[in-house]
């Protein structure tokens, strides 16, 4: 929320730099080059031109108020944003948390989660990959603090400028920034609830023609880890007489994670920009996992049964930087961008399985260990041109290299126990995972009256593949082409109205996990394994919609059909009696979706946003690995009410619901949430802010059900979690600094190692 005093005498003055700003001129007070404080340029903007911030302003001037707070969600059709610094209860819980009430993102009962639809999306952290992300993606995803969060981006048409990886489309987290014009800031967050507590800081100066930006974070899910019941049973239908096995298992897990961030920038000139960005963090886990596994026959009887218990551990350090160097020509909107990224982090896991009981006719080790260290880096250089010839022509081009290479070793041990552990050499695999990308885009942007045309074409090519050092496998070296286009035609019905209708392609390259095909056998009765023979997916959107941000209720409906033709699947089967886990490029999926969102503004202290989204999924596999099929109709559902009363007692309630999911041979069951919040901010410029949020308090426990089956097994799973969560945060806030760290026209984004976040 803004509040604009306006003196009588200077009411004329401040008007004319006001709407001179939203055109793109410098506001009073500030200078060229400046960005001015506080427009709201999705207000303001045209249908189908990128939704920027719209940050909180407040100028001291005398005479009167006027009152204006910006919308929970903004949509132009292409790129939707949820602004988490209106969302009050979002100060006190995790990035997860909020990501259930983000329009086009969906988090099932298992935390599996999905954009648009689908598992394969990239996740970018202020316009770039960030490598943390290559862990663990759920642990992260609820390591990560709410509170320093400004907002999160679904961009369903990425367009040619972005990397053509995830064919769900990009999840981009902005984080939190001043704006302003000199002097410093500094903030400070503390937040406790019911799995973790944690802290963060952070500062920003000028010095000079220099800014620097500073930020540290905390958090501990160790003080009160989480723990979960899960219950499978796979069935072999092929008439083998182990016909049925079963596992109970119990686990309770806990996390830690710490992170340092640096942003630099110095103007020398208006025409010359220099930035530096660097981070360091650190991320680790620890679990305890009891297994009860049991095998019977045909007549139900118990062939054998085994008790173990599983401890395991996992570390990942890791940091980069990028640096870049704009040049900007006679216009402001005429630039050049050099850039360059490097980033490494180093993974290690460990694994100890001790079995305490064994019944009946099963061999089984007394005690093993796995051990996996995987040390990844990355070298990316991109150059990026844009130039605008006039108010209705725009032409971007540009070039990047990325240069990946990721390592992984894999031992296991046995024993009597952890004094007596010999190394299995055979079953040993060390690998060395490349992947080199070579990309060029271009892209055309039009305006002829009230119509919009946007056009892009990104050409990549790929060399990836595996080289073993250790273990009996082939090394595996493949080449991808990859032609990638985009168009957009648009109209504009009014001002702040338009109709779009657009095509969109991506891809989803295998990852690590995907090809690697060593056979993980520590489940008894099953084996694990990858492909190293997939290929890229690609997925071919076509889509209309509306959006229309001229009234107090506003929103837009989008219909999409989506088509891939060699989906990478997972496929289960009993061979020899052993269940089998691996992938293949089998699938072939239809999606019809339609996404309908609204944003009403009832007065201005009571705002209401509603999203759903209903789809039809066909699904279909004809192979000699399996022939399948799945088809139905699923829906996603969430509503957010926030109202601020006179106090600034701001409160808030939110609720959501899931049908189960469904692939090839898989469905999941339904998932439902709520919560509530408040948050009151004090002394000078709401420098002081408390937040409270209670979120699915009831019941404590759930349970979710999977299922997964083919022509010789049925695999079922139940899994009984607790999902409420009670949530307190502080933030406190001094300082008067006027300009965020500047960042140069283009970023640095990494392609996705794995093809994207939130897979099963």
């Amino acid at each position: 929320m803004f509040d604009l005093r306006i003196g009588s005498l200077v009411l004329a003055s401040v008007t004319i730099s006001y709407l001179y700003s939203i055109a793109g001129g410098p506001a009073v007070g500030e200078t060229a080059g400046a960005e001015p404080a506080g427009v709201s340029a999705v207000d303001t903007a045209a249908p189908g031109a990128d939704v920027q911030d719209a940050d909180t302003i407040a100028t001291d001037l005398d005479d009167f108020v006027i009152v204006q707070t910006k919308k929970l969600v903004q949509s132009d059709g292409a790129k939707l944003t949820y602004n988490v610094s209106e969302d009050p209860e979002a100060q006190s819980g995790s990035l997860l948390d909020i990501l259930r009430k983000v329009p086009g993102v969906t988090v099932d009962a298992e935390e599996n989660v999905k954009v648009n639809g689908q598992s394969s999306f990239k996740i970018l952290i202020n316009n770039r990959e960030d490598p943390m992300l290559k862990g663990d993606i759920k642990s992260v995803l609820k390591s990560l603090p709410g509170g320093s969060i400004k907002k999160i981006e679904v961009i369903s048409e990425p367009g040619a400028k972005y990397e053509a990886e995830g064919t769900g489309g990009i999840l981009n987290i902005v984080t939190e920034g001043g704006r302003n014009l000199s002097g410093f800031n500094t903030r400070f967050n503390a937040w406790i609830n019911a799995y973790q507590v944690g802290g963060s800081a952070n500062g920003r100066v000028k010095l000079g023609n220099v800014m620097l930006g500073a930020n540290i974070s905390y958090n501990n899910g160790n003080v009160w880890p989480r723990s979960s019941v899960s219950e499978n049973e796979v069935e072999n239908l092929t008439g083998d007489p182990n016909h049925l096995r079963k596992r109970s298992r119990k686990s309770r897990y806990g996390y830690d994670y710490e992170s340092l961030n640096i942003d630099m920038s110095w103007e020398p000139d208006t025409l010359n920009l220099f930035t530096f960005n660097g981070n360091i963090y650190g991320y680790g886990s620890r679990g305890r996992t009891r297994d009860i596994n049991a095998m019977y026959g045909t007549d139900l009887s118990m062939l054998w049964r085994t008790e173990q218990l599983n401890r395991s551990r996992s570390s990942q350090m890791g940091g980069g930087f990028q640096a870049s160097y704009q040049r900007t020509f006679k216009r402001s909107d005429n630039t050049l961008v050099l850039s360059y990224m490097f980033d490494g982090n180093d993974n290690d896991e460990r694994t100890d399985i001790s079995t305490e009981s064994v019944d009946g006719d099963v061999t089984e080790s007394p005690y093993l260990r796995e051990k996996g260290e995987s040390p990844n880096m990355s070298h990316i250089m991109q150059v990026d041109y844009s130039n605008q010839f006039n108010a209705k022509h725009k032409l971007e081009a540009g070039g990047k290299v990325s240069l990946s290479d990721n390592k992984s070793y894999t031992r296991n041990y046995s024993g009597a126990d952890a004094s007596s552990l010999v190394e299995n050499e055979a079953q040993a695999v060390k690998m060395r995972q490349f992947k080199d990308i070579y990309a060029v885009y271009a892209s055309y942007t039009g305006s002829f009256s009230k119509f919009g045309v946007n056009a892009g074409l990104r050409y990549e090519h790929t060399r990836m593949g595996l080289r073993y050092k250790i273990g009996d496998y082939p090394d595996f070296t493949t080449y991808l082409n990859d032609l990638v286009p985009n168009a957009a035609l648009s109209y504009n019905v009014t001002d702040a109205s338009a109709l779009r209708l657009a095509y969109q392609m991506r891809i989803n390259r295998p990852g690590l996990w995907n090809l690697n095909p060593y056979r993980n056998t520590n489940v008894p009765g099953a084996v694990y394994y990858g492909n190293p023979n997939l290929e890229s997916v690609k997925s071919h959107d076509i889509s209309i919609g509306y959006t229309n941000y001229d009234h107090a209720l506003s929103g837009g409906v989008k219909a999409t059909y989506r088509y891939s033709g060699n989906s990478i699947t997972d496929i289960l089967f009993m061979k020899d009696g052993v269940m089998n886990s691996t992938y293949a490029n089998v699938g072939k999926d239809h999606m019809f979706l339609l996404s309908v969102n609204a944003d009403w503004r009832i007065t201005n202290a009571l705002q209401w946003s509603v999203w759903v989204s209903p789809w039809y999924n066909y699904i279909s596999a004809d192979s000699e690995l399996v022939k399948a099929s799945n088809k139905g109709w699923n829906c996603s559902f969430n509503s957010n009410i926030n109202y601020t009363l006179p106090c600034k007692l701001r409160l808030s309630a939110y609720g959501g619901y899931q049908t189960g999911w469904m692939d090839l041979q898989s469905r999941g069951g339904e998932g439902y949430w709520y919560g509530l919040g408040c948050s009151r901010s004090f002394l000078k410029n709401d420098a002081l802010t408390m937040s409270l949020n209670i979120s699915s308090l009831f019941p404590l426990k759930r349970s979710s059900k999977y299922t997964q089956e083919d022509e010789t097994m049925r695999y079922t799973n139940n899994n009984t979690y607790k999902q409420w969560n009670i949530g307190f945060s502080v933030s406190y806030n001094f300082g008067s600094l006027k300009s965020d760290v500047k960042r140069t026209a283009a970023n640095v984004e990494k392609e996705e190692q794995g093809g994207g976040g939130g897979n099963k």
